[in-house]
């Protein structure tokens, strides 16, 4: 059996994909970006090396952007959902911006090698998790990617908010 369907229209044969294939190339294209996050995740490895600045910023800015969700921990949430004390730090922690600062004046010069380490390291803990689905959350605190909406509409859990006359969530 193949990817395509295909359908009459007009007299004329043509294919279209399935669902199941657009998931398919969909996660086959979100998978792709584990390589240059593994790529970048190498590199800070290779400088910290060469600088000699050591593996603790390896360890320090590969792991800390998680951390920022034990400040959701005890808190109420679905599952799946990040509790709402953690979304902010987990979106600024989980966004390329500030690593991107951190590796530029690294670069600069204007701070220490153990900056430019920490932030390759940072940034490529982001892009890998783009490439797991796991870095983008929406407003409610759940994961952005395609199937994870899925998931929650399979469960009972639907992504669309329900709010009152006030636009205020209930």
């Amino acid at each position: 059996m193949t990817d395509m369907t295909t359908s009459w229209s007009g007299g004329a044969r043509r294919a279209g994909p399935t669902a199941s294939s657009r998931r398919d190339r969909w996660l086959r294209r979100r998978t792709m970006w584990l390589v240059p996050g593994l790529a970048i995740g190498l590199f800070a490895g290779v400088q910290a090396e060469h600088l000699a600045v050591g593996l603790v910023p390896l360890l320090l800015f590969g792991i800390a952007p998680h951390l920022s969700v034990l400040l959701g921990w005890g808190q109420p949430h679905a599952p799946g959902q990040l509790p709402a004390r953690a979304r902010r730090p987990f979106a600024l922690l989980h966004h390329p911006l500030p690593s991107v600062v951190l590796i530029a004046l690294g670069v600069s010069g204007a701070l220490a090698p153990f900056w430019l380490v920490g932030g390759m390291a940072w940034l490529g803990h982001i892009v890998v998790d783009w490439g797991l689905g796991d870095g983008k959350r929406d407003a409610d605190g759940y994961r952005t990617s395609p199937l994870a909406r899925l998931g929650r509409l399979l469960d009972g859990r639907s992504p669309i908010r329900r709010t009152g006359s006030t636009g205020l969530d209930r």
